[in-house]
């Protein structure tokens, strides 16, 4: 679903996504890729995501990152202590998709990294 959703949300600037399987995987691209944006699913495998966002930090300290959710128990306040946007996305794939869209377009006017405008976040 995130993957698709950021997929719709660069549809016009035909991004090249890269997208890993675990926190391992993550840690390794981030190393490697000259990304404008990371959208981190808070469940890969692998690794705890705030483990993951604390080791981007050291590897990428000005890569922007929007750690995703569908967890409600999930706190924003433990990620906006990192600079780290964040976005709760309701279960179910059309719901969640619009979410994440809407997040990253907000996102994108922020960081000037030329996402479409979109009404709403997450």
């Amino acid at each position: 679903m995130i993957a698709e959703a950021a997929s719709l949300a660069f549809e016009t600037r035909r991004p090249h996504l890269t997208v890993c399987e675990s926190g391992l995987e993550v840690l390794g691209a981030v190393e490697v890729v000259d990304a404008d944006l990371l959208v981190l699913d808070m469940q890969t495998p692998g690794l705890n995501g705030l483990l993951i966002i604390s080791a981007i930090r050291e590897l990428a300290p000005d890569l922007p990152i929007l750690a995703v959710s569908v967890k409600p128990e999930e706190d924003a306040r433990a990620f906006s202590h990192k600079g780290v946007s964040f976005a709760r996305l309701p279960s179910g794939s059309e719901g969640g998709a619009q979410a994440l869209v809407a997040t990253l377009a907000q996102i994108g006017e922020v960081s000037e990294i030329g996402l479409p405008s979109s009404a709403g976040s997450g």
